[in-house]
């Protein structure tokens, strides 16, 4: 097989990895392997020759992993490599203040494992380039293995990208045709791609998407009350998937069943909430666009859509000011003028209106869909997760939630625990016996997220 110096090398290794499948095996002798002549776009015949069994070998060694999550302003990384026969963060990062222009005060900051300590430096520029620029050279100069992928979070795959998928040409071109779908989101995004491509060459670059655990919504989950020819273009996408499904997971382990039946919620400045049947997602908040669903720390989740109608018509507001307003000024920031859970939860403690209002409408909210989704399962529910910032440590938050539905223990909540089971072993004497939940069954877990972790795992299925 002949290739030219010029073709992508991730598609090289995607090639040699496949293609036998598709020989007839008359074509290969057990003792051959496949090779690949490299030649230079100059026409002349490069040295280098690599077969597929030493590709495997190289494979064999475990490589790094590196995990991407590039945002509007900043581009978070992770690096696992194997210890002990388990993957770990040997480095992880974040390069912050990123722009589009060249703005000289972005740094990256990065945390050692094997140091255990934290070094910032500044950027070139603000560019994701830069940013990308900074952390392959510091990866290159402290880590001895070779980078076999990169994962890459992305928000928005539509009905196109159900699964993880290796990031080709083809791909991305598909991709970028989703853009207006998370116009803040997915563009960032591939600009992480574009960057990370350019740093590690030869590495697998793998696409792991917020919306692809939710494409088994049926469809009268997903499907929007519009006239049809509108209702087949707009519909419910739901995300935080990467998220949902790593903790649904987790719990399943934990309770040690092939299958659950689970609610989710990932609470933190974005909130959302999955209904998990059979281990598979059949209904989520979020909708079209993650503004939808819970009440979140500035985003105004579900509202009256005549609302918005009547603030451009009769508040004279323009569309990008609605937009900004719902997405940056609403939730628990409208309501008491802070985003932070963690300061609206002290001041609901200490009898301050505004944030006790904020937080009692935060939390009846998700009561309300904790309630909706256990009807969805026939109240046949094994467990409640909470995770996010919020989920993992609010305990106020806990109690709030599930006061009237399933008794609680905190005395065994322990926030260093990855897993933790707050439910009561006995239903107490103040709790109904008629309570929506089956109590003997239903169990509470607060589950840590590591959505670094679950998109390396998802990388691991390519090497």
């Amino acid at each position: 097989m002949i290739i030219q110096d010029g073709f992508p090398q991730y598609l090289v290794q995607v090639m040699i990895k496949f293609m036998p499948k598709c020989l007839p095996s008359s074509f290969l002798e057990p003792s051959q392997s496949l090779l690949c002549h490299f030649i230079p776009l100059n026409g002349v015949r490069s040295n280098s020759l690599t077969s597929k069994r030493s590709l495997i070998q190289n494979h064999s060694t475990s490589p790094g992993v590196l995990v991407l999550n590039a945002g509007s302003s900043s581009l978070k990384f992770s690096l696992f490599d194997r210890v002990n026969g388990d993957y770990s963060v040997a480095f992880t990062g974040t390069a912050e203040g990123l722009t589009v222009t060249q703005d000289v005060s972005a740094r990256l900051r990065i945390k050692s494992r094997s140091h255990g300590t934290n070094q910032s430096e500044p950027l070139s520029s603000g560019t994701h380039r830069a940013a990308m620029e900074a952390i392959a050279s510091f990866i290159k100069s402290n880590y001895r293995g070779d980078i076999g992928a990169v994962g890459h979070r992305i928000v928005h795959g539509g009905t196109l990208f159900t699964d993880s998928c290796l990031l080709t040409p083809d791909s991305l071109l598909k991709l970028s045709a989703l853009d207006s779908l998370a116009p803040l989101h997915n563009p960032h995004n591939m600009a992480g791609v574009r960057a990370a491509t350019t740093a590690f060459p030869a590495a697998l670059q793998v696409g792991v998407f917020d919306t692809s655990y939710h494409s088994t919504l049926p469809p009268h989950a997903y499907t929007y009350p519009l006239p049809r020819p509108l209702a087949a273009k707009y519909r419910r996408y739901g995300f935080h998937g990467t998220s949902h499904k790593f903790v649904v997971e987790q719990a399943r382990k934990y309770l040690g069943k092939e299958r659950i039946n689970a609610i989710s919620f990932h609470l933190g400045n974005g909130c959302s909430a999955t209904c998990v049947k059979n281990n598979v997602s059949v209904d989520t908040s979020m909708g079209f666009t993650p503004l939808a669903g819970l009440p979140m720390g500035s985003r105004c989740g579900d509202v009256d859509p005549s609302i918005i109608l009547k603030l451009i018509q009769d508040e004279g507001m323009k569309v990008e000011e609605v937009s900004d307003m719902l997405h940056a000024e609403s939730g628990l920031y409208g309501i008491c003028g802070s985003s932070d859970s963690a300061t609206v939860e002290k001041g609901w403690s200490n009898g301050e209106p505004q944030s006790s209002l904020a937080f009692n409408i935060f939390a009846y909210h998700v009561k309300k869909c904790l309630g909706a989704y256990s009807a969805v399962l026939n109240h046949s529910v094994d467990c409640v997760i909470f995770t996010g910032g919020v989920g993992e440590n609010s305990t106020v938050l806990h109690r709030l939630v599930c006061d009237g539905l399933i008794p609680l223990s905190h005395d065994k909540f322990s926030r260093s625990r990855d897993i933790c089971d707050i439910t009561a072993d006995a239903v107490t004497a103040n709790v109904a016996k008629d309570v929506v939940m089956e109590t003997e069954r239903t169990r509470v877990l607060v589950v840590k997220t590591n959505e670094e972790l679950a998109i390396a795992e998802e990388c691991l299925k390519f090497l």
